[in-house]
C-alpha cells in the first residue's frame, strides 16, 4: 500500500476509521466465494465437528432436559 495513502488514512477519526472498516468489510463479503478459509479454521471446524458428534452421544435430548428441569 502506498506510504501517502496509509498516512492520509492514519488521519481519519474513529468514526471515519470504522466507516471505512465496515465499508471494505462489505466489500469483502458481497463475494465470499472469493475468500479462501484457511486450513488452520477448516481443523478448528474439523475438530469441533468431531467433538460435537462426540457430546451428541453423551448428552441430552432438549426434551429430556425440559422434562427434567422445567
Amino acid at each position: 500500500m502506498e506510504k501517502a495513502l496509509i498516512n492520509e488514512l492514519s488521519q481519519l477519526n474513529k468514526n471515519e476509521k470504522l466507516l471505512l472498516v465496515e465499508a471494505l468489510w462489505d466489500s469483502i463479503a458481497s463475494d465470499p466465494e472469493e475468500v479462501e478459509v484457511p486450513d488452520h479454521h477448516k481443523s478448528i471446524l474439523e475438530q469441533r465437528l468431531r467433538t460435537l458428534e462426540e457430546d451428541k452421544k453423551n448428552g441430552s435430548s432438549w426434551k429430556e432436559v425440559r422434562q427434567k428441569y422445567l
